[in-house]
């Protein structure tokens, strides 16, 4: 009896872990979700990689337009690569089922949409008649478990890249069936794509971009270019205003001070992605890089459950101020933590940077000079930081063949304007042809100027003339040349087992870099 018992628990759980790996193989069909505004909202299941190149299956939303008075004509004109700002709360990612997001939303208002009789159908339907892709990001939907890489810039984009590629082919072959549970239409045989996002989106939609055109795509997904709004394309330079702005940077004034934080929770974002992902990180921890007493609050936790969203995570640093703070055996009065936070009102938290901060941290990104040279091979926590954000940078490295919309508000106290500068700065000669901004469409910060970036882009009179440009403005896609591929692949490392690295290595070894073995003592 009790063997018997033994292989029926055993069978149970076979059972088990065969339902589990069903759960997250990659998708057959679409998963609907939500219909609304003559479009559906499906989910899908795609492969993909994590950092260390083993083999991951993530989550996605696909918003397809799917007229309820369907003409024989219609079809699918082009494809958007949404990604989406930033998170903390899995329940606001773009496939959720719990509400809708504001990605969900926004993209539900728009495949359908006309733009009046004073557009031709040409501009109008650069933009409408479409379907969106929006991937999760790792970390969240499928992989809620797993720890997002947050601004890990080349990872992202890569998996982003995948789940593109992956919800395309899947549309295309249920269009093809023409069945009744799936009206979707057929894709026009001359559609464009683009890459579109706002805040870490504006990044992500970036660095999917340059990812594109390095890896020769552009011909396979007739990518025309990307519209990118108030996105962190330069970390370094992010870092520094926050430690020397004092309301007075980019000809305006804002109530952003030295030393302050007006989204503290982006600290620890920036800490753990780039712990969990770049290799001068590996030999630290997160006390290293942020203080004990922050820490002590309990964000770490926080972000690691994805249960709270930035705006409640305001709220319990607000109730730790006003109340004190006990855990872990430490305690802090209430005038302890109001060194740590500013706190305006409930729902509005200034981190103090130089309490947040290690006072090592501290120390060396408040010393300019520290700035002069990049750490090649980094010998302490500050420096391996430091060389973790300048390789996760957008701002140089590359040139774009296609062109860019940029978006950014001056008055941006999160993301500032010298993100779109460093960028401008490491392509001068091609300002006005390659890419532009508009930096007048906002006079907000960072949330209100979103909003804005939304209805300005996509619901103003603007929609048509910055398609039209992108598209007009764009070099032949595709890499041609193999020279040229080569060049783009000397940024690329390999283990010896031929396992892809998304950076520079740092660690003793052997490596391959463009088909050459180098050594890393």
């Amino acid at each position: 009896m009790r063997k018997l018992f033994q292989i029926l628990v055993l069978l149970l759980l076979v059972t088990v872990q065969a339902v589990s790996a069903q759960e997250v193989q990659p998708s057959e069909t679409l998963t609907k979700i939500r219909q609304d505004n003559e479009c559906t909202v499906y989910t899908f299941n795609y492969p993909s990689e994590n950092i260390d190149g083993n083999p991951i299956v993530l989550s996605s939303a696909l918003v397809a337009w799917t007229p309820s008075d369907r003409q024989e004509t219609d079809s699918i004109e082009s494809v958007h690569i949404l990604s989406h700002i930033t998170i903390t709360a899995d329940r606001e990612r773009p496939s959720t089922t719990e509400g809708a997001s504001d990605d969900q939303n926004f993209a539900v208002f728009m495949p359908g949409r006309r733009y009046g009789s004073e557009y031709t159908e040409e501009y109008a339907n650069y933009a409408a008649h479409c379907i969106i892709i929006m991937p999760d990001y790792e970390g969240y939907g499928l992989t809620k478990e797993n720890q997002h890489p947050y601004l890990s810039q080349r990872l992202t984009a890569q998996q982003v890249l995948d789940g593109v590629r992956y919800g395309l082919e899947l549309y295309k072959k249920i269009a093809a069936e023409k069945s009744d549970e799936f009206p979707l239409l057929p894709i026009k045989s001359d559609w464009r794509s683009f890459c579109i996002g706002y805040s870490q989106g504006g990044a992500v939609s970036l660095a999917t971009h340059r990812l594109i055109e390095e890896q020769g795509l552009a011909d396979e997904l007739r990518f025309q270019g990307s519209i990118c709004g108030d996105g962190p394309y330069d970390l370094v330079t992010t870092m520094r205003y926050y430690l020397e702005d004092d309301g007075t940077s980019y000809d305006v004034q804002t109530e952003h001070r030295k030393g302050k934080l007006s989204y503290p929770v982006v600290a620890p974002l920036i800490v753990k992605g780039m712990h969990a992902t770049h290799p001068a990180m590996a030999p630290y921890e997160l006390k290293d890089f942020l203080s004990e007493q922050f820490l002590d609050t309990g964000v770490i936790d926080w972000t690691d459950s994805k249960d709270y969203n930035t705006t409640e995570m305001a709220q319990m640093w607000y109730n730790q101020v006003q109340n004190g703070v006990d855990t872990l055996g430490h305690h802090y009065t209430p005038e302890q933590m109001a060194e740590l936070f500013d706190t305006p009102s409930s729902n509005k938290v200034n981190g103090n940077i130089d309490k947040m901060f290690t006072q090592e941290l501290y120390d060396y990104m408040s010393d300019d000079s520290n700035f002069d040279v990049v750490p090649e091979v980094p010998v302490n926590a500050p420096q391996a930081l430091h060389r973790a954000i300048y390789d996760n940078s957008l701002s140089t490295g590359w040139e774009p063949q296609h062109r860019i919309q940029f978006y950014h508000s001056k008055y941006d106290m999160v993301v500032p304007y010298g993100n779109y500068l460093a960028f401008r700065d490491g392509h001068l000669q091609s300002e006005g042809t390659m890419y532009r901004v508009d930096d007048t469409f906002s006079e907000s910060d960072h949330v209100m100027a979103g909003g804005a970036f939304m209805v300005y882009v996509f619901v103003s009179k603007s929609v048509p003339q910055v398609f039209n440009w992108i598209c007009e403005g764009s070099q032949p896609t595709g890499i041609k040349e193999m020279s040229d591929v080569r060049g783009k692949m000397s940024e690329v490392w390999f283990s010896l087992d031929g396992r892809r690295l998304y950076h520079k290595p740092m660690q003793k070894g052997v490596y391959i870099n463009n088909g050459v073995k180098f050594v890393v003592e």
